[in-house]
C-alpha cells in the first residue's frame, strides 16, 4: 500500500533537488524561463497521478459505495360484476362478486439488504402476494399465497330422486401458501433450510351416491313399493395437507451433500356423511359414505451429487419414508390399520467429452410395501368381520439413457430409450378370490428421435418421433404400443412479423382388453369378452403475428384437438350378451384475435376475442349382442358448447407518477343442445396507478 504522506514527502524532495539544481546550473549558463516552467509542469503531473493512483487503491477499511435502487407503485380500483342466468361455466374460475380491487409493488435492492414485495388482490376468494428478502447472501426468505375460487356445477335431472337443496349452488376456493427460510453460516460452505407448505380446500360440492338394488328397482311384484334411489345432498369442504421440510445442504470439497426430513399431514374438518340406506337388508342400516381418510406422511432423504462444472458429473439419492391412513371411521372399523412403506433410490451420470456430445444415464428405484388389515368390521352390511384381499406390494425400475449431437448450429439430434419394469406382488387370474386380477410384471420400452433444425436466421423446426411397446400393461387403459409424431416450426422476421405451427398425432393400441361376467341367474355360465382399444389423438395449431405499423401489433391463432377412440364395451357384468362396438370423438377448435395499439406516450388500447367451440359424443352399436337396443344413450352423452370471451383495456398515464386504467371483460357459455349451464358474465374494473 503507498501511503499518502510519503509521497507527499518525496514530491517535496524532488522539487527542492531540482531547484538547487537550476540554481547552480545558473551561475555556468543560462536557462531560459520557459524550460524551467516546462520542468516543474512534469513534476506536478507525476504528482498528480500518484495522488490518483493512490485514491483509485482500495484500503482495507473501505466500503463501496453501491446506490440502492428502489421503486414501488400501486394501484387501486373497483370492479363491477353482472351476471346472466347461470354464469358458473361462463367463468369457471372467478368468484362473481363485485369487489375492490388492486396490486401493489414495493422493491428495494441494496448492497447487502434486498427485498421485492408485490401482490394482486381480485377478490376475498381471489388473490396472490409474493415476498423476497435477502440479507447479504446469509439469510434468504421466499414466500408466498394465492387463493382461487372454482364455480362446480349442480347437476339435475329425472335420474336424480331425491335432492333436498335444488337451488343451492356450489363453489370451492383453494389457498396455497409457501415460505423458506435458507441460512448459510458465514465461515463454512453449509446452508440450513427450512420451508412449509400449506393448501387448504373449503366451500360446499354437491355429493351424489346411489342407495340402489336392482333386486328393488326391478321387483317380482309390481306393487312392491321401489325405494332404489341416486340421492344427492350438499357436502361442506373443510380439508388442507401441510408439509414441513427441514434440513441442511454443504459444500466438502469434490461432493455435494443433502439431507431433507419431509412431513406431511392431510386433514378434514368436516365429518364423514352418515345416512340411512334403505336397500341394505341387515338389521344396522346407517352407514358412513364417501369418506375422504385423513393421512400421514414422513420421509428422509440423502443426496450426493459432484460439481456441475466438467465433463463428468454425477448424482446418487436415497429415501425412506411412511405413509399412515389416519381414518377415523365410526360405523367401519380397522381401516386406520393401513400403512405403506415406501423406499426410493435414484443415480444420474453425465459425460461430455466435448462441446458437440453429451449423454445422460438415470436410474430410477422405487419399493412400496403396503400393510393392511386383514379384515374390517362394517355392522350396516355384514354382522360378521368381513375379510379383505390384501393389497399389493409394488417395484418399479426406470433406467433411461439419452443422448446430444450439436455438430454445428444448423442442426441438432437428442435420441433417448426409456425402460420401466414393474412387478406386483398379489396378482393372480380371476378365478382366485384372494388375489388382484393384474399381471404380475410389466415391461415398458419407449425411444424417442428429435431433430432440431435451423437452416437460416429466424427459422427454427423440430421434429420429433417415438414408438412405446408394453408387453403386459398394468391397467386397461395403457397401451400395447403406441406411435406419436411432433413437428414444430417457427419463423421471425426481425420486428415486423412471426408465425409458429405446431403438429402433433398419436395413435395407440391395446389387444387385450377383456372383461368376464358374473351372471347372477344360475343357469347362465360367466363369460370372457375381449374389448379391444384404438385411439388417435390430433392437436394443431397455428399462430401469426404482424406490426403492420409502428406501435401496433395484431395477432392470430387456432388451436384444434380432437380424441377418437374405438372400443367395444360391456354394459353390464351380471348378464351375458351386453357387448357392443362403440365410438367415442371429443373435439375442439379454438379460435383468438389480439391487437395491442401503443397510441402515444401515455395511451395504451389493447383488444382480444377468444372462441371456443367443443363436441363429444359416445356412439354404441343400435344393439348389444344379444339384441338389446342402446337407443338413447347416445343422445344423453351428447355434448356441444361454445363459449366466447371479449376483452377491452385502455391504459392513461396522466403523469410520470400518476395514471389510470378502464378494463372491460365479457364471457359467455352456451349449450347448442339444452339451456344448461348458460350464461354470461361482464366485468368491468376501474383502477387508479401511481409510481414512485
Amino acid at each position: 500500500m503507498i501511503r499518502r504522506k510519503n509521497i507527499r514527502y518525496a514530491c517535496a524532495i524532488a522539487v527542492c533537488s531540482l531547484a538547487a539544481t537550476v540554481g547552480a546550473a545558473h551561475a555556468d549558463e543560462m536557462v531560459s524561463a520557459q524550460e524551467l516552467s516546462d520542468e516543474i509542469s512534469v513534476v506536478e503531473e507525476q504528482q498528480e497521478e500518484i495522488e490518483v493512483f493512490d485514491q483509485g487503491v482500495e484500503k482495507p477499511d473501505d466500503e463501496v459505495e453501491i446506490e440502492a435502487y428502489n421503486h414501488a407503485d400501486a394501484s387501486a380500483g373497483y370492479r363491477f360484476v353482472g351476471v346472466s342466468d347461470a354464469g358458473g361455466r361462463a367463468a369457471e374460475y372467478d368468484y362473481l362478486h363485485s369487489s375492490v380491487t388492486g396490486d401493489a409493488r414495493l422493491v428495494h435492492l441494496g448492497k447487502d439488504l434486498k427485498v421485492d414485495v408485490d401482490g394482486a388482490f381480485l377478490n376475498r376468494k381471489d388473490y396472490a402476494a409474493n415476498l423476497m428478502f435477502d440479507y447479504a447472501g446469509y439469510y434468504r426468505l421466499t414466500a408466498w399465497t394465492e387463493s382461487l375460487y372454482h364455480n362446480l356445477d349442480h347437476e339435475k335431472g329425472d335420474l336424480i330422486f331425491d335432492d333436498p337443496n335444488p337451488e343451492e349452488r356450489y363453489g370451492i376456493t383453494t389457498r396455497q401458501d409457501m415460505v423458506q427460510f435458507r441460512y448459510k453460516l458465514h465461515d463454512y460452505p453449509i446452508h440450513l433450510n427450512l420451508s412449509h407448505w400449506f393448501i387448504g380446500r373449503k366451500g360446499s360440492q354437491q355429493l351424489r351416491y346411489a342407495d340402489f338394488s336392482f333386486d328393488d328397482f326391478y321387483p317380482a311384484d309390481s306393487t312392491d313399493p321401489v325405494v332404489s334411489r341416486l340421492r344427492s345432498q350438499s357436502r361442506r369442504i373443510d380439508r388442507s395437507s401441510q408439509e414441513t421440510t427441514a434440513g441442511f445442504d454443504a459444500h466438502l470439497g469434490p461432493v455435494n451433500v443433502v439431507y431433507a426430513f419431509q412431513y406431511r399431514q392431510f386433514d378434514d374438518d368436516k365429518s364423514t356423511p352418515l345416512d340411512r340406506y334403505f336397500v341394505l337388508d341387515e338389521i344396522e342400516s346407517v352407514a358412513e359414505h364417501n369418506d375422504t381418510p385423513e393421512s400421514r406422511y414422513y420421509a428422509h432423504t440423502v443426496k450426493l451429487f459432484t460439481s456441475p462444472a466438467g465433463g463428468v458429473t454425477g448424482a446418487v439419492s436415497y429415501s425412506h419414508g411412511t405413509r399412515e391412513n389416519r381414518s377415523s371411521l365410526a360405523t367401519v372399523r380397522g381401516a386406520d390399520d393401513a400403512s405403506d412403506t415406501l423406499q426410493n433410490a435414484a443415480g444420474d451420470f453425465t459425460y461430455s467429452p466435448c462441446a458437440w456430445f453429451t449423454t445422460v444415464l438415470k436410474y430410477r428405484h422405487q419399493e412400496i410395501d403396503r400393510d393392511t388389515p386383514s379384515s374390517l368390521l362394517a355392522p350396516a352390511i355384514s354382522s360378521s368381520p368381513i375379510v379383505l384381499r390384501q393389497a399389493m406390494d409394488t417395484r418399479r425400475d426406470i433406467i433411461s439413457a439419452n443422448f446430444t449431437i450439436r455438430p454445428n448450429t444448423v442442426i441438432s439430434f437428442n435420441g433417448e430409450y426409456r425402460g420401466q419394469f414393474h412387478h406386483r406382488d398379489g396378482t393372480g387370474t380371476p378365478d382366485s378370490a384372494d388375489r388382484w386380477n393384474l399381471p404380475e410384471n410389466s415391461d415398458t420400452h419407449r425411444g424417442t428421435l428429435t431433430v432440431l433444425f435451423r437452416p437460416f436466421k429466424g427459422l427454427r423446426i423440430r421434429g420429433l418421433y417415438g414408438y412405446t411397446t408394453t408387453n403386459n400393461p398394468l391397467y386397461d387403459s395403457d397401451p400395447e404400443q403406441k406411435h406419436e409424431g411432433r413437428l414444430l416450426a417457427s419463423y421471425t422476421n426481425s420486428s415486423r412479423w412471426g408465425l409458429s405451427a405446431k403438429y402433433l398425432i398419436t395413435r395407440e393400441f391395446n389387444d387385450h382388453i377383456s372383461r368376464t361376467t358374473h351372471p347372477e341367474e344360475v343357469t347362465e355360465d360367466p363369460l370372457t369378452y375381449v374389448l379391444p382399444g384404438d385411439r388417435r389423438y390430433i392437436h394443431a395449431s397455428a399462430g401469426l403475428w404482424v406490426t403492420p405499423i409502428e406501435r401496433f401489433t395484431v395477432s392470430g391463432n387456432f388451436g384444434f384437438l380432437r380424441d377418437k377412440a374405438d372400443q367395444a364395451v360391456l354394459f353390464a357384468g351380471v348378464l351375458n350378451g351386453q357387448d357392443a362396438d362403440a365410438e367415442y370423438v371429443s373435439q375442439g377448435e379454438i379460435y383468438s384475435v389480439n391487437a395491442a395499439y401503443h397510441a402515444t406516450e401515455d395511451v395504451d388500447l389493447s383488444l382480444a376475442y377468444q372462441l371456443v367451440r367443443s363436441r363429444s359424443v359416445f356412439k354404441p352399436e343400435s344393439s348389444t349382442s344379444d339384441g338389446t337396443p342402446t337407443a338413447g344413450v347416445s343422445t344423453l352423452s351428447r355434448v356441444k358448447t361454445q363459449e366466447h370471451s371479449l376483452s377491452a383495456r385502455v391504459t392513461y398515464r396522466v403523469t410520470k407518477h400518476f395514471g389510470c386504467a378502464l378494463d372491460y371483460t365479457y364471457r359467455a357459455y352456451n349449450n347448442r343442445l339444452s339451456s344448461d349451464g348458460d350464461g354470461a358474465v361482464h366485468a368491468v374494473t376501474a383502477l387508479l396507478k401511481t409510481t414512485w
